[in-house]
């Protein structure tokens, strides 16, 4: 069970990234810019965009509302509850 809770873990954190550098670059922002207007470091950006920090809520946040200037709805609209079906475990 626990390693199943992992793997959603660590592909929700994916999918999320994944979703900051694709606004992001869509928005023809650089990381340091994102940074600026999220205020958090650019080196903690650097770290969550490379995925080797886990993002706070209260980053995330600032990210869409500040970074972003859209809606918690709207940043989580593209179907980030659309997963593979679960593997079935052999008997």
């Amino acid at each position: 069970m626990k390693s199943d809770l992992k793997d959603v873990e660590k592909n929700y954190l994916g999918k999320l990234i994944d979703r900051i550098v694709s606004l992001r670059k869509q928005r023809g922002m650089s990381q340091e810019k994102l940074a600026i207007e999220s205020e958090i470091a650019r080196s903690l950006m650097y770290g969550y965009e490379t995925k080797q920090r886990n993002i706070s809520f209260a980053n995330l946040v600032r990210i869409i509302k500040f970074g972003f200037e859209m809606t918690i709805e709207e940043f989580f609209s593209e179907g980030f509850d659309e997963f593979p079906e679960k593997k079935q475990k052999k008997k």
